[in-house]
């Protein structure tokens, strides 16, 4: 699981372009995601990726912690994005993921903005 999570964060996340069909690939349709007390569905996930490839013109993860068990994997770790106006925003993330037949069903994550502007600290949410 720690090979697909980091793979997930490298081809969907890295990536400039949004790619559907690497959502598709690495999450169930079933998928949903809690983040800050949001809930998003598989539908309003794709979306909230969209928005963050139009905002974003980079994005840099780094783990510091990845512990994980046979259906269950946590994660801590730090977002760099340079946005498209180059402001640079940091986030501090912990996140909790579920997986079920080798995709991850199941996201509950909490962020911490390190730093910029107060105004991204739900970076490409507005979905």
């Amino acid at each position: 699981m720690e090979k697909l999570i980091q793979a997930v964060f490298k081809e969907v996340i890295e990536n400039k372009n949004y790619d559907e069909s690497l959502i598709n690939k690495y999450f169930s349709e079933d998928y949903t995601q809690d983040v800050d007390g949001v809930t998003l569905d598989f539908n309003s996930f794709k979306n909230h990726i969209r928005k963050l490839k139009e905002k974003v013109v980079e994005q840099k993860v780094v783990f510091e912690n990845i512990i994980s068990d046979e259906d269950c994997l946590i994660t801590k770790h730090y977002v760099t994005s340079i946005l498209q106006n180059e402001e640079v925003v940091k986030h501090k993330v912990f996140a909790e993921f579920k997986f079920k037949n080798d995709k991850i069903v199941h996201c509950d994550e909490l962020t911490f903005l390190l730093e910029g502007d107060s105004s991204e600290k739900k970076l490409g949410s507005e979905v």
